[in-house]
């Protein structure tokens, strides 16, 4: 009787030549970097530096194949990172195991940092997932560890919770300043309509920059309803396990000064498509990539998809690029997407929005994260009285003016004077105004924020600024916290004229 020979097949004979991912792109699995194009942008998947044996590190590609198969990439990209961690400490020590082993996952959780801890969960996770899928390169013995193992909590928004200055919400006068600028540069014509509109939805509606990058013409509408026009996004949902590209939707309402804006960069992408030969304008990317490091950049008359990450350092690059400072630091507000949502979701937890309303605006499936918002709410509204101004504006720049004596208009090019009310209701002179036409801002408290206005040195302005605390607290008081706020930047520019203005005195006097 003949004695059958059962031959184990190595984990690398097990690669297939070719695989595809669930969004039907084409890859080798023999390689040792694979990368993998999704619709807004690459993932990378690099293999060949773990320093594990060759057929752990075939068996390692074998899960993630087969992840790629059911998950999208950005999924599976996070699962890769985390064990990626784990084999490279392994291969740090253990180069000839064929599998994971409980000490490994014992010794990998050890060498993490205290606050890194729950690296070492995540990881965990995986390793039970790729056992689960009877994919070699896990020993029982750790799979039982891996859940058996404690699971250390990532400490979450801690930015959000110690208001940081540089990753933490803007606070309301760093969030004024910083989009007052914006439309200023806008205005000068040294900005493209496509980055101010970018930049104009990342701070009204804060959407992921993957979400800008998923947006299509189409996805806005534009609308007539009882005689006035409403204007609405579509915005891709992101960052939902097992959703596919552009499967569900939210509607965002924009309000009208936003919604004229967008509708002009799409009216002008249409063109654009149209001007391409294109057949279906209204399926083009709202933002067009504008770089040739674009993935799908073909040459700048053609609208493509811009990529997640090229979005992000458009938003970066314009907001960094108006040099607003922060009164915190004193430095140039650190400004990117990540903030700007942080910053809707403080500012929706002091109008009073509940945790679902938070979560429906920042496109979160789980409330838990808007908890972080709701903890902080009765401490948002910052105290601000005259010494506290006084000692913010320097700081802050809000005051974009000169100070001038009563001297002849024609030298300060003054066009008219501007005039507010005494203590006695009788008309009072302000300052000069430079601008040449009609202004309609509210004088003469809009006009101290303005770059054309002109204070007297001597004017009233010590007064105005009591007005306006005295306003700003009686706001309060009264549970109308955004709207107290909204004088912020206004308050300031006034303080850095009384500032001013009483150094000035001081100087003349000695």
């Amino acid at each position: 009787m003949e004695k059958t020979v059962l031959l184990r097949t190595s984990p690398r004979d097990r690669l297939p030549e070719e695989a595809i991912t669930r969004d039907g792109f084409r890859y080798s699995p023999l390689l040792d970097h694979w990368c993998i194009v999704t619709e807004t942008g690459r993932k990378h998947f690099h293999f060949n530096d773990l320093r594990v044996s060759p057929d752990l590190t075939a068996s390692f590609k074998q899960f993630i194949s087969t992840l790629l198969l059911a998950e999208s990439p950005n999924t599976v990209h996070w699962m890769y990172q985390q064990v990626r961690s784990l084999l490279v400490y392994v291969g740090s020590y253990d180069s000839t195991s064929t599998e994971i082993l409980p000490s490994h996952l014992l010794n990998f959780g050890g060498s993490l940092a205290q606050e890194h801890r729950y690296r070492s969960g995540d990881a965990n996770c995986a390793v039970r997932l790729w056992s689960k899928l009877t994919i070699p390169g896990i020993s029982h013995a750790a799979f039982v560890t891996a859940a058996e193992m404690p699971r250390k909590s990532r400490k979450r928004a801690q930015a959000v919770r110690l208001r940081d200055p540089y990753m933490g919400a803007y606070t309301n006068i760093e969030y004024d300043g910083l989009y007052k600028a914006l439309h200023a540069k806008f205005a000068t014509g040294t900005l493209s309509l496509c980055n101010y509109a970018i930049c104009l939805l990342s701070g009204a509606i804060a959407p992921r920059p993957v979400q800008l990058a998923s947006l299509m013409v189409g996805d806005f509408k534009a609308r007539e309803v009882n005689g006035a026009v409403e204007y609405v996004l579509s915005v891709p949902r992101a960052k939902q396990r097992g959703g596919r590209h552009r499967s569900q939707f939210t509607d965002r309402p924009l309000v009208e000064d936003i919604g004229i804006v967008i509708e002009a960069q799409a009216r002008l992408v249409r063109k654009q498509a149209k001007d391409a030969g294109l057949k279906h304008p209204d399926q083009v990317p709202l933002f067009p990539a504008n770089h040739v490091k674009s993935t799908f950049y073909i040459g700048g008359g053609i609208p493509v998809a811009p990529t997640s990450g090229s979005i992000a350092t458009r938003i970066i690059n314009v907001m960094e690029s108006l040099q607003v400072k922060s009164e915190r630091t004193g430095e140039a507000i650190n400004a990117h997407a990540t903030r700007a949502r942080r910053t809707l979701g403080t500012r929706a937890a002091q109008a009073g929005c509940s945790l679902e309303e938070i979560a429906v605006l920042l496109d979160h499936t789980s409330l838990r994260a808007a908890h972080h918002y709701i903890e902080i709410r009765s401490e948002l509204l910052q105290n601000i009285d005259r010494k506290v101004a006084i000692l913010l504006a320097p700081l802050a720049q809000r005051f974009a003016g000169s100070i001038q004596n009563r001297i002849n208009d024609q030298e300060v090019r003054v066009q008219r004077h501007v005039f507010g009310v005494g203590d006695s209701g009788a008309p009072v002179d302000v300052g000069g105004c430079g601008k040449f036409g009609f202004c309609g801002l509210g004088r003469p408290i809009a006009c101290y924020t303005c770059r054309l206005f002109y204070p007297w040195q001597d004017g009233p302005h010590g007064a105005i600024l009591e007005s306006l605390l005295a306003r700003r607290e009686k706001m309060a008081a009264e549970g109308s916290l955004i709207v107290a706020q909204s004088l912020d930047d206004t308050i300031l520019a006034c303080a850095e004229v009384v500032r001013q203005c009483q150094l000035m005195a001081s100087g003349a006097a000695e």
